[in-house]
């Protein structure tokens, strides 16, 4: 991603996958290493209970830390979740947009490791631990 924040913004809005349209996840902020998302409250994503829904909180991990790799390799990195493992903390219930901030704790060429916590108001509802891995297109197999 660019470091100019306002295009990194206008690029994401651009170029953002149809399920992240489903779940309506907004980029706040972005720059090196780091990314904040906003996840709107709404019933379509929550549980029997009203809370959101365990599945729709590590999609807002994973996508906003891919955002935080974005950030250091850019957004024409190949790059895929090798593991995230995500601890819910409290639920998380309405009225509240959920906030999830994702930081890179390490980024080598081929292993990618880092952290997202995510906030229902002020409570922190999950922290999730991930690792990327770096693909580079001379490795791909040929069938």
């Amino acid at each position: 991603m660019s470091s100019d924040r306002d295009a990194a913004m206008r690029q994401w809005n651009k170029e953002k996958s149809h399920f992240v349209e489903l779940l309506d996840l907004h980029l706040v902020s972005v720059e090196h290493g780091r990314a904040v998302m906003r996840m709107p409250y709404r019933h379509e994503i929550s549980n029997g209970t009203g809370a959101v829904h365990g599945g729709a909180i590590v999609s807002l991990c994973d996508t906003t830390f891919y955002l935080a790799l974005a950030s250091i390799y850019g957004r024409d990195q190949d790059t895929t979740t090798v593991s995230l493992q995500c601890s819910f903390l409290a639920p998380a219930r309405p009225p509240h947009d959920l906030i999830a901030e994702a930081t890179v704790l390490r980024s080598g060429r081929r292993i990618c490791y880092g952290e997202v916590h995510v906030r229902s108001g002020e409570e922190l509802v999950a922290h999730a631990t991930l690792n990327f891995l770096n693909t580079y297109p001379e490795e791909k197999r040929v069938p």
